[in-house]
């Protein structure tokens, strides 16, 4: 069975250049229309991110690719969407930010790809019980106490990253998917993970990996191989080099 391929890119807030050259001059006034501080800089990342990541897909290093030509919009359902040069770029993109980082999945246009990047952190059992559907409730069971936030980030990671997939984010109860996983499999590395849609009966298959303090998450809508990451074609260290 083909296996589509989906691309992966971290970068941090220290990371994005301190010039705005690089913006669109439509993205550089949404940029000076932002009021909060906080939100103008997390959009900062993320745009950079983004034109980072896509461009180095399109033309395999990102100095190729003229920053400026990219522009990063969220289309009317609130998914971000790339045009070049003004037109619809042949990418589908996800973006996900968290404690100064961003992570962006990128995937050819007919692949629709969602991401999520979550610290690993403890929550309380009104969470789980607000948010998680039984069987992942069940599958928690089996988890031991040590790595107890680990799968609670990831399973919620997971459920965030397949929402993103249909375009609801969200606005959609996180109990409509239901993440499925070997929680004995934990290791180095991607491993594989499957959410079912509930409404749809629709299967949508994903990968995770834990990173220093972080948990990381893509998903499909069609069966991929391990996520590849983009910096291997920058000569980089590689995207785990930075959450570390």
């Amino acid at each position: 069975m083909y296996a589509a391929r989906v691309y992966w890119f971290i970068q941090g807030t220290s990371d994005v250049p301190r010039e705005n050259d690089w913006l669109t001059g439509d993205e550089r006034a949404r940029y000076a229309a932002m009021a909060v501080e906080k939100r103008r800089e997390e959009w900062r990342l993320g745009r950079w991110t983004s034109k980072r990541a896509v461009s180095t897909y399109l033309a395999g290093a990102a100095e190729k690719l003229d920053p400026a030509s990219l522009d990063i919009r969220a289309a009317a359902d609130g998914a971000p969407q790339v045009l070049l040069h003004g037109e619809p770029g042949p990418v589908s993109i996800s973006i996900s930010h968290r404690a100064g980082f961003c992570l962006c999945a990128v995937a050819a246009s007919d692949v629709p790809v969602g991401c999520d990047l979550e610290v690993i952190e403890p929550h309380s059992s009104e969470f789980i019980a607000d948010y998680f559907a039984i069987e992942e409730r069940s599958l928690l069971l089996r988890v031991l106490p040590v790595d107890h936030p680990l799968f609670v980030s990831l399973i919620w990671s997971a459920k965030e990253s397949a929402l993103k997939v249909v375009r609801k984010g969200l606005r959609r109860d996180t109990r409509s998917v239901i993440v499925q996983l070997d929680p004995e499999r934990a290791g180095d590395g991607w491993m594989p993970l499957a959410i079912r849609c509930v409404e749809s009966s629709r299967w949508f298959h994903g990968w995770w990996q834990a990173i220093g303090g972080f948990v990381l998450t893509v998903s499909a809508a069609v069966t991929t191989d391990k996520p590849i990451d983009l910096h291997r074609f920058l000569g980089g260290s590689g995207s785990a080099a930075s959450l570390r």
